[in-house]
């Protein structure tokens, strides 16, 4: 079978968004008290497609009894380390499917109908609207943590000023409304 371990994380996102879709609902109150420490929990739920809705919950939650500037920056580096997590797990472990999928014949097509000099520029800006976007954060990380181009520190320095700009845009919302 031809990319299993993708098909696999696909599978895996669909049964755990069908079954723990709704639990934004049942966010524990005792949570809330963990303060600075949930807020970092928070942030790194962020940044999973499958529990985005719960962190955003949180942090909207978070927002009503806490420094704004605070929550958003530490909510930002839980989402770093979330994004990390999904960086070294694609990179290291889906390492041979993204060489197979790199030699298919429609990515051969489209890297060489790309100059080579532009390529990294791509990756990086399709990787980052996957993470300033409502879109799923694993994409986007995909993406650069398939290029060879792509280096930990850019990456990081991405993830983390989109992150905590969408953060800050959920908890500027949320004073609004």
């Amino acid at each position: 079978m031809k990319y299993k371990k993708f098909k696999s994380l696909g599978v895996l996102y669909l049964l755990t968004f069908f079954l723990f879709g709704g639990l934004s609902n049942l966010i524990p109150e005792s949570f809330v008290e963990w303060g600075y420490v949930g807020i970092f929990i928070s942030g790194i739920l962020y940044v999973f497609s499958f529990t985005a809705p719960i962190a955003t919950a949180l942090i909207l939650i978070f927002s009503t009894n806490n420094n704004f500037i605070l929550l958003g920056l530490i909510a930002g580096i839980g989402s770093l380390v979330g994004d990390f997590l999904i960086f070294h797990f694609i990179r290291i472990s889906f390492v041979d499917e993204i060489k197979e999928f790199s030699q298919h014949k429609i990515s051969l097509f489209t890297l060489n109908k790309i100059p080579k000099i532009y390529q990294k520029y791509l990756a990086y800006t399709l990787g980052a609207i996957f993470i300033a976007t409502p879109l799923p954060d694993e994409v986007g990380i995909t993406i650069l943590a398939s290029s060879k181009e792509v280096k930990l520190k850019h990456f990081g320095i991405i993830s983390y000023v989109l992150n905590t700009a969408g953060i800050f845009l959920i908890i500027l919302l949320g004073k609004t409304l």
